[in-house]
């Protein structure tokens, strides 16, 4: 499949409703699209903890005429909130528990037979402990590398066009692919 940005965020939020620590629903939100930006400002006030937040994407392309691969270079973060500045051992309880959801998260992403990716490269793969203070979360950002195959060109796509005394004529085809 040639994954997009809605095909990973779709799958996180599936992904999301599953998991027994977070339990996305519409009414309890622990799922929403975000930047990492996003995590040291004030989250939204109807965001429940723990979190799973779906960030954006980079996109490179490699290869050659017949033999592309997309790569989606990409970031989740899982987020909890603690209740006490000074509370250290708080604080790491949530961060292991942020940890353990990302990597039970990214297992699925890797294993799931409905996953929108032909492959996850986790050479690539990052882990990293987040802390908002001001706000008094904490998150686990998990940054990864999804391959897949891409851009093969399809001649329906396309209509032969005619120019005449400066006006465009063509032939429209509504063909899928």
């Amino acid at each position: 499949m040639n994954s997009t940005l809605i095909d990973y965020t779709c799958f996180l939020r599936t992904l999301a409703a599953k998991h027994v620590d977070l339990k996305h629903t519409k009414e309890e939100k622990h799922f929403f699209r975000g930047e990492l930006e996003e995590f040291f400002q004030q989250f939204r006030s109807d965001v429940h903890f723990p979190c799973l937040i779906a960030e954006g994407s980079d996109v490179n392309y490699s290869g050659s005429e017949h033999n592309i691969v997309k790569e989606r270079i990409t970031s989740f973060i899982v987020a909890d909130r603690y209740d006490q500045h000074d509370d250290y051992d708080e604080i790491e309880l949530r961060w292991s528990k942020c940890e353990r959801i990302a990597e039970e998260i990214l297992g699925a992403i890797i294993s799931d037979e409905n996953s929108p990716f032909v492959s996850v490269d986790i050479s690539e793969g990052v882990g990293k402990y987040l802390q908002n203070t001001q706000h008094r979360y904490v998150g686990y950002r998990m940054d990864f590398t999804f391959k897949d195959a891409a851009c093969f060109f399809n001649p329906k796509k396309f209509v032969e066009v005619t120019e005449t005394a400066g006006e465009t004529n063509s032939e429209t085809t509504n063909e899928e692919d």
